[in-house]
């Protein structure tokens, strides 16, 4: 795939629907360790890029489809199933 670039009122776009996708993931998943932040976040700039290479420009919209990518995936910590005390 050529690499293309975006004009920067994409660009623009695409932050805010990064933020508020990364804000609802830290809203509602468990506090997790850097590498696997990196990739979660990762994913969802992927998915938003892939959805604007596909015509989509509606910020709101552009959460959505990003955050169905990790919809479904339930990553508890690991210390979540630690005996109690310990």
């Amino acid at each position: 795939m050529p690499h293309r670039s975006f004009d920067p009122e994409t660009v623009s776009v695409m932050g805010l629907a990064l933020d508020a996708a990364w804000a609802e993931v830290e809203r509602s998943t468990p506090v997790r360790a850097a590498p696997e932040k990196a990739g979660i976040r990762r994913a969802l700039a992927l998915r938003i890029m892939a959805a604007v290479r596909a015509g989509q420009r509606d910020p709101e919209r552009l959460c959505a489809v990003a955050l169905h990518v990790i919809e479904g995936c339930r990553i508890v910590r690991a210390d979540a199933h630690a005996p109690a005390g310990h």
